[in-house]
């Protein structure tokens, strides 16, 4: 697929869902939460129900780990399976309050009551209508479902890249793809508009642009998505 045609592809995706993602909520502006530990999401970025987890994550200005979990990724869904005894995603863990959890609707209303403005109840009336719509923007997009043949049991690198981006950017959502694909785990920091943390964007770039990827393993720091692609497959691709 050209880049332009991708683009314009990931860009029909983010349309189909409305922008979800796109704006932090306005509580979240003022008082943003900054838990002691990062939390953990086991997901995979053609999952509808995933997508509808990350997007709230991305509206409430929090950071999390996503442990990458594309059909193949066997070390993780091992441990999501000895978990909850179910191979389900999304699959939240909170090490700050010791809480893991399946099924995207009650992680919703976990994040929104602990982290966010609390789940207004038109939202919780239109979660069936978000669902769909979430599985039609993945029908859109059949990419990432699996990682690549022998990347299943790969070791991760010894720091944990990080990925400055939010939710509704079809460019971040490319660069999180590859990142399925390579099995590769990183650390999510949301910043969606309105973030707090677009000013600690701009101190580590130079400019509030996503995606920007932040590897301490190699001293890398980079901005643009076909960039960041081809960064991550040149370095991480062979294994």
């Amino acid at each position: 697929m050209s880049n332009r045609l991708n683009d314009t592809n990931s860009l029909i995706t983010s349309t189909l869902r409305g922008g979800r993602g796109l704006f932090v909520w306005p509580k979240n502006r003022a008082n943003p939460p900054r838990p002691e530990l990062p939390l953990e999401l086991y997901e995979f970025e053609s999952c509808p129900y995933c997508r509808k987890v990350r997007e709230v994550l991305s509206e409430c200005d929090l950071e999390f780990v996503s442990r990458t979990s594309a059909k193949g990724s066997d070390s993780k869904r091992e441990f999501v399976k000895s978990q909850s005894g179910r191979s389900q995603y999304p699959f939240l863990v909170d090490p700050n309050r010791g809480v893991r959890m399946l099924e995207s609707e009650a992680i919703i209303d976990y994040v929104l009551e602990h982290y966010g403005p609390g789940r207004f109840k038109v939202e919780r009336a239109l979660s069936t209508w978000n669902t769909i719509t979430s599985a039609v923007a993945s029908a859109a997009r059949l990419r990432s479902a699996s990682v690549l043949t022998g990347f299943g049991r790969r070791d991760q690198p010894e720091q944990m890249l990080v990925l400055y981006q939010f939710e509704a950017s079809p460019y971040c959502r490319k660069v999180r793809e590859t990142m399925n694909m390579l099995n590769l785990d990183y650390l999510v920091r949301n910043v969606a508009k309105g973030s707090a943390r677009r000013a600690e964007l701009r101190a580590e770039g130079g400019r509030v642009m996503v995606p920007f990827l932040i590897d301490p393993n190699t001293s890398t720091r980079m901005y643009e998505s076909d960039d960041i692609c081809a960064y991550l497959i040149r370095e991480y691709g062979d294994i």
